[in-house]
């Protein structure tokens, strides 16, 4: 028996196909019809359709004609970046700090609150809202939503922060009904690191189709794309490498563990000895590689941008000399270029890609 009905099918198609020639049009070229059924896979009749639809919900428009030899010359279509916005915001335990982007990506807008030593979730939920009101009318356009990247784990689907452990003070906020309550806006919340790798692919749609982004903030993280698509597991809590335990009987983690990575490269920072910290995360991202087989590492966070040349370093040597068979798998390890607001435009990316994407009610179970 089908899980969902034939319109409901014809819907997620359309989805699909609009998502696909607006993230084509990201790239800010101007694009012909013949050329977007190219790239796409589909026919010139079938790229008409979505462009009409684009076109009346105004995200894309006409620019101009281009001539390829004999005939009629083909008109050039390209995206309407005013046309939405969203907000994006980062949470860490010592400051939120939020943005507004448009269509591409392009942030229009920043700005940031530090927190105090034990801020409740009360004040939490102030502040994120504070920022957000203060970020609502910049640019043009419709306001889609607002998304918040936060450390730790996320219950994406309820939009409640887990927290790492039980008595995290933020533990069981359900900060996205209450944004929704403040702010009258769609909301989502997500973890950090997988924020941080919908940015990525934002800005770059489909080059990262097998990728960790490898996340070094409060703690250690990954956001995982896999086959194109973000994998957060069975319990929205994939990628908690910062927990895989290092060194036993090493130093205490806020887990209950002994000798997780994230305890044990935090222990290196504050002892100065950068060189060790490397080497530590540089054994999680080959644990990563060796157990997912991404083609594509890619690092963030404030203390890889504070040591980038160490970090790259020891992730590159150690992708050399500990990967089995390293002769033939080619792993390309980066830096992300977004900097601290990498977690912040990922947020924001992913509420227009839930509005302009596959539609979430379609893609998930019946």
């Amino acid at each position: 028996m089908s899980r969902v009905s034939s319109g409901a099918h014809l819907d997620l198609v359309r989805g699909v196909n609009d998502a696909g020639v607006l993230a084509l049009l990201r790239g800010g070229n101007p694009m012909a019809r013949h050329d977007i059924a190219e790239a796409l896979d589909v026919t010139p009749q079938a790229v008409t359709k979505i462009l009409a639809r684009l076109g009346e919900r105004g995200l894309v428009e006409e620019a101009g004609t281009v001539s390829a030899g004999p005939g009629k010359p083909a008109v050039l279509h390209r995206l309407v970046p005013r046309s939405r916005r969203a907000i994006g915001v980062h949470v860490t335990r010592t400051r939120v700090r939020a943005v507004i982007v448009d269509l591409t990506g392009t942030i229009l807008a920043a700005c940031e609150r530090d927190l105090e030593a034990g801020t409740s979730p009360d004040r939490l939920v102030d502040i994120v809202a504070e920022l957000a009101t203060q970020l609502r009318s910049t640019g043009e356009g419709a306001l889609v939503g607002i998304g918040v990247g936060m450390p730790g784990s996320v219950d994406h689907d309820a939009g409640v922060f887990r927290g790492s452990e039980a008595s995290d003070p933020w533990s069981g906020l359900a900060l996205r009904a209450r944004l929704v309550e403040r702010l009258g806006l769609p909301a989502l919340v997500e973890n950090d690191s997988t924020a941080a790798i919908v940015a990525e692919s934002w800005s770059s749609p489909h080059a990262v189709p097998d990728a960790a982004l490898v996340l070094v903030e409060d703690g250690i993280g990954a956001g995982l794309r896999l086959g194109d698509v973000l994998h957060r597991g069975a319990h929205s809590d994939a990628g908690e490498v910062g927990h895989t335990v290092v060194v036993l009987d090493g130093e205490p983690c806020t887990c209950g563990r002994r000798g997780c990575a994230q305890a044990e490269h935090a222990a290196a920072l504050a002892r100065g000895d950068v060189a060790r910290a490397a080497r530590i995360l540089a054994s999680v991202v080959v644990d990563l590689v060796v157990l997912l087989d991404v083609d594509r590492i890619i690092l963030a966070g404030r203390s890889i941008h504070r040591h980038h040349a160490a970090y790259l370093d020891a992730v590159r040597g150690a992708m050399a000399t500990e990967l089995p068979r390293h002769d033939w798998l080619h792993v390309e390890v980066l830096v992300s270029t977004h900097g601290d607001d990498a977690i912040a435009l990922g947020a924001a990316a992913e509420v227009l890609e839930d509005e302009f994407g596959v539609p979430a009610a379609l893609a998930g179970p019946a």
